[in-house]
């Protein structure tokens, strides 16, 4: 690949400890596939390589790029969300820090409130409808947790909820999305016995929180490693879960500051608005995109007026954004895109909507319809077994009397109800499909699906069981991995995240949330809701918190190629009898 002087000085730098501060559209992306093949080319073996990366979507672009670049040695290079790694991680190591060998079972956000919920009640914490201990300060505990490593105090009053959850969890053999890394933490002494990690490669550093930074830290600590990390404070838009954008700010001094700046992504007069505005904010490394595109200063454009039915009905709109070859709608909230959605869908207007999917992979017939397969992965899952007991027919006084025999027999509760069942009962619940096989957790996913498959026609429409979006989702993984097990396929799953939506054939204009747009781009690009109370978000206004929403602005800003439109909802308007004001974003005003 060619590269300017800029990109050139940081991927072959000498340095152990680089931090690459790459602009919007600068080619990061590019510069991350060259520094990985300049370490091969330069002796480093591709097995001591580990690259970090914000998304699978970006995880899959670096590895096809470097498949073109550097051959087949791409696919020796440990590569993938931190999540996706940790998991790999326990799964191979996971004995060490007391997981059996056998499948590991990943919690969701359904399940894991599902699960708290019910030892709350066993516990007298919650009574169905009330918690004794205000369920924000669960949730707040949790999310510490979960974002640093730290446990509660020992004397918080959610400390005994924490201790016994976790304790369930373990018994069960398994994790939480969000104990993934800390159990990776863990293993850390263990993973430099083992690995041959030499050099380790962070994108979308900006995002990552307190235990992933610890992590990386004690990573490139104990495998002696170099670190090569790029990313840009000014995207830095996931601090309301956790992301530490000042760390950069403050430990700038601990890296060798390297500067890509180059625009290649946006017209003239996108990349002038953007600057203007994050040049505002004060947290932040000093940097200025410049921009090698031509342009006016018109690329921008704002309309007034726009509620969802205006941009809906407008042809000019809609023409931009059909004929300019890719467009989006991006919006700080879904609100907006739903209705806009309804709109398109009313009017058989092409589009996808990003995000539909994701909610169905957290709908409660979703998971436990997973739950069944779980079990056959980790049969020692008693929650998974919990959520399928009604499916299966038990009353809750069978259920009581298993799970009774399952701990004077040492078994786990599906293996206690499973001695003696017939197969095909246990299967009906699927309606059509082979006889389950209890013991063999690689089998083929299109194998156990694929009486099936005939029925599949490739999109929503349904003939078989009750639980068809779940069987269409399956079916789908199918398709694009015909040779998965079920085991492949529950990892690919426990690391879902919304930009898999994204896809090359997604049909017609894209709505999306500005976060799910992350590290994306189209020719034209509509942000709608240019509001204060939207964006900026009351919530921000209320804590004087407008440096992230800046951010956000500009980042939903940096997405356009060609065009760039900011549509602002109506300042006044009359609902249920009483008048709204919404005034016009004070980052209007900020651009121009």
């Amino acid at each position: 690949m060619e590269l300017d002087t800029q990109q050139q000085a940081a991927v072959c730098t000498e340095s152990r400890k680089a931090m690459v501060l790459a602009g919007a559209g600068a080619g990061k992306t590019r510069v991350l596939v060259e520094r990985i093949a300049h370490l091969i080319e330069n002796g480093a073996s591709p097995y001591e390589i580990m690259a970090f990366t914000f998304t699978r979507k970006a995880a899959g672009e670096i590895r096809e790029r470097l498949v073109e670049r550097i051959g087949n040695k791409a696919y020796k290079i440990e590569m993938g969300t931190m999540h996706a790694l940790a998991l790999r991680m326990v799964k191979r190591f996971g004995s060490f820090i007391g997981f059996r060998w056998q499948g590991v079972t990943v919690y969701g956000d359904f399940e894991e409130q599902y699960l708290l919920r019910e030892i709350a009640k066993e516990m007298f914490i919650y009574d169905g409808k009330k918690w004794k201990i205000p369920k924000k300060d669960v949730d707040a505990a949790f999310a510490r947790y979960y974002q640093t490593g730290e446990e509660p105090g020992q004397d918080a009053p959610v400390r005994s909820l924490f201790d016994v959850f976790i304790a369930r969890c373990r018994e069960n053999n398994a994790l939480t999305y969000g104990s993934l890394l800390v159990g990776m933490r863990l293993l850390i002494p263990k993973l430099a016995e083992y690995l041959k990690t030499k050099h380790i490669l962070v994108d979308e550093v900006q995002d990552i929180d307190v235990l992933q930074w610890d992590i990386i830290n004690k990573m490139v600590e104990s495998f002696g490693a170099s670190l090569f990390i790029v990313g840009d404070v000014d995207q830095s838009i996931y601090q309301w879960r956790g992301a530490v954008p000042e760390y950069l700010v403050q430990h700038q001094a601990d890296f060798d500051l390297y500067r890509i700046e180059t625009n290649y992504r946006s017209r003239f007069g996108i990349v002038g608005a953007a600057n203007r505005l994050i040049a505002r904010n004060t947290e932040r490394i000093e940097k200025t995109m410049n921009c090698v595109r031509v342009g006016l200063e018109d690329d921008v454009r704002v309309l007034r007026g726009m509620n969802s039915e205006a941009i809906a009905d407008d042809p000019f709109l809609l023409a931009l954004l059909h004929l300019t070859g890719s467009g989006a709608i991006l919006s700080r909230v879904h609100g907006l895109l739903q209705k806009i959605d309804a709109l398109m869908t009313e009017r058989e207007i092409p589009h996808t909507y990003i995000g539909k999917t994701t909610a169905l992979t957290n709908s409660e017939p979703f998971r436990r319809f997973h739950a069944f397969l779980k079990l056959l992965v980790n049969p020692h899952d008693n929650f998974s077994f919990l959520l399928i007991k009604d499916l299966v027919g038990l009353s809750k006084e069978e259920y009581t009397s298993i799970r009774k025999a399952a701990a004077e027999a040492g078994k786990s509760h599906f293996q206690q109800w499973s001695n003696g069942q017939d197969n095909t009962d246990w299967y009906a619940f699927f309606e059509s499909a082979p006889e389950w096989n209890f013991l063999d957790t690689a089998m083929n996913l299109e194998s156990l699906f694929g009486p099936t498959m005939s029925d599949y026609q490739g999109d929503t429409t349904w003939k078989g069981p009750v639980y068809a979006p779940s069987l269409v989702f399956i079916m789908e993984w199918i398709r694009n991995n015909p040779k998965g097990t079920i085991s492949d396929y529950l990892d690919w799953l426990a690391t879902y995240d919304i930009q898999d939506e994204v896809k090359a054939d997604n049909e017609g204009i894209i709505l999306a949330t500005i976060h799910a747009a992350k590290g994306l781009e189209w020719d034209t690009v509509i942000v709608a809701g240019m509001n204060e109370g939207i964006l900026p978000s009351s919530q921000a206004l209320k804590n004087g918190d407008l440096e992230a929403e800046r951010r956000l602005a500009y980042v939903a800003m940096t997405r356009a190629k060609d065009q760039l439109i900011l549509a602002v909802r109506p300042e006044v308007e009359e609902k249920d009898g009483r008048i709204h004001e919404a005034p016009v974003s004070r980052f209007i005003n900020e651009i121009q």
